[in-house]
């Protein structure tokens, strides 16, 4: 049963053990995973800054042209390829400035007389594309916004001369910029091969001619190589493993690319943690960066700790169920020694109240119950009886027979009081010498019924008694006396009136019973 139970608490510490393991292992993989998803969206929202300052940057530069024209009614060609070089030169995402001139059509020929001089080309004048994607002279319109300037002289996305004014992409742009002031951004568009590919866009800031005025003078129109700003954004943040996307959100409903970064790793990603982080609105435009980790950008910077922490846990799992082992081993020693000393302390309490010779309760026995006895009778007033009991002539039996046959004898007579004692709370005991005590609590003078009948039982066994002045056979004279005590009786009162009442047996000739209560009644009596 033992076994069972030691084999339970083992397979309980074991669950426990598995269970607080695994569980610190979960919380801390759990807690790794948390911060593992905060540093990315910290990186992310680094990047995302990054590309902020240098779109910010970028953009800066066109209200340096700007200051350029505010102010001044004319400015040379010199000055603003000069202007422009510097920038570009501070700014290498930006590919292209231009100066877009807004004449009015009563103007027209008056502006390309200057140009022609300011520009020393002859042949110019505002042109547009035909049908067939010729440059040709434009036609009468209300107003104008021809190029008038630009840097680097090689840049032909947009031919000097050409009316903006016609072009469906750029002039509204250009139309926004007018009404609001403020710079505008154009959709993104890709150039260059599908090897190369890249976003260019059109940034436009207006200029006045005068300041607080309402007029348009022109707008400064600027190239800018989205990817390069991207490029040029992370030269500082060097971390592997995440890919990211530029997208253009400004019509949700249809997102536009901006540009595509590849982790250096080029591994595949998960895309169920992708993270998307909204840049600051940006020339009427609003920007979001995707980025999507790869698998490396998580299991790289993981560590063993919940790993460690479960192996750990286990081993001191099973330290613990060693230790338990050998204390239950220990335990189960000391339980089998408690027990022996406890039997042997039994054995020898048994053998200190038991009477070596007749098996029952000896003297000192006796006296201790007798005084138990004797107080619980005082508390619920209730009756003790005493019965003494002596063998007849028993020094006689044993000068005949001799000791062993002695020793016999008092055995057989111990062991037929014994047996006819029919409760437990009932106790013989051997006095002493040849002399028995019979203790009944809770019981009047209707006890000398069992004094008789143990005197009759011991007859009946007729055990042979050559030297007896009474019997042929071994017989015992007893006497009895009950007392019901209270706190002013000594319990000695109740030893001495059966002691006297065997006394009075054995003076009325032996083997019979006799009882304190006859003595007090043959003294009241005056006839004797």
């Amino acid at each position: 049963m033992k076994d069972i139970s030691t084999r339970y608490w083992l397979l309980l510490i074991l669950a426990l053990g598995f269970f607080l393991s695994t569980g610190s292992a979960w919380l801390l993989h759990f807690s790794e995973r948390t911060q593992l998803n905060n540093r990315l969206a910290k990186d992310v929202a680094d990047r995302a800054a990054g590309v902020d300052r240098e779109v910010t940057a970028s953009l800066e530069a066109l209200y340096t042209l700007q200051a350029l024209f505010v102010g001044r009614d004319l400015v040379s060609h010199e000055d603003f390829v000069l202007l422009s070089r510097q920038t570009r030169r501070r700014h290498p995402d930006i590919k292209a400035f231009y100066w877009i001139e807004q004449i009015a059509a009563n103007e027209r020929s008056h502006f390309e007389a200057q140009s022609q001089q300011l520009l020393k080309q002859e042949g110019f004048q505002i042109r547009r594309f035909n049908a067939e994607g010729h440059v040709v002279k434009s036609e009468d319109r209300a107003f104008y916004r021809p190029v008038f300037y630009m840097e680097p002289d090689g840049a032909e996305l947009l031919p000097l001369g050409l009316d903006l004014s016609l072009n469906t992409e750029l002039n509204p742009l250009l139309s926004r910029a007018a009404i609001s002031g403020d710079l505008m951004l154009s959709a993104g568009k890709m150039a260059g091969k599908e090897s190369d590919s890249r976003t260019l866009l059109q940034a436009v800031l207006p200029v006045y001619q005068r300041v607080n005025s309402t007029k348009v003078r022109g707008f400064i129109l600027a190239v800018i190589d989205v990817g390069a700003i991207f490029e040029h954004s992370l030269t500082d943040i060097r971390i592997a493993g995440i890919d990211m996307n530029l997208l253009d959100i400004t019509d949700p409903t249809n997102p536009m690319l901006l540009h595509f970064h590849p982790s250096r790793t080029r591994l595949p990603v998960d895309h169920g943690r992708a993270i998307y982080h909204s840049l600051n609105p940006i020339g009427h435009r609003l920007w979001e960066l995707q980025a999507v980790p790869t698998f490396y950008y998580f299991n790289s910077k993981r560590t063993w700790l919940p790993q460690l922490v479960f192996l750990f846990g286990m081993a001191s799992t099973l330290l613990i169920m060693r230790l338990f082992i050998s204390f239950a081993k220990k335990n189960e020693k000391m339980q089998i020694q408690s027990r022996e000393l406890m039997t042997s302390n039994q054995e020898l309490e048994e053998i200190s109240r038991t009477d070596a010779l007749t098996g029952i309760a000896n003297r000192r026995y006796f006296d201790e119950v007798l005084a138990k006895e004797w107080k619980r009778a005082i508390r619920n007033q209730t009756p003790l009886t005493l019965i003494m009991v002596d063998v007849d002539c028993f020094k006689m039996y044993n000068d005949y027979y001799g000791h062993l046959e002695g020793d016999e004898c008092i055995r057989k007579v111990a062991q037929t009081l014994k047996e006819m004692m029919c409760r437990p709370m009932d106790l013989v005991a051997r006095y002493g010498g040849e002399e028995f005590a019979i203790l009944l609590p809770d019981t009047n003078n209707n006890a000398v019924r069992l004094a008789e009948q143990c005197r009759r039982s011991l007859a009946e066994k007729q055990i042979p008694h050559a030297a007896s002045k009474v019997s042929p056979y071994v017989t015992i004279s007893s006497g009895m006396a009950t007392l019901k005590p209270d706190a002013s009786t000594d319990i000695s009162e109740l030893v001495r009136q059966a002691d006297r009442a065997l006394y009075k047996a054995k003076e009325k000739g032996r083997n019979q019973v006799c009882t304190a209560q006859e003595l007090t009644e043959s003294a009241d009596d005056p006839k004797s």
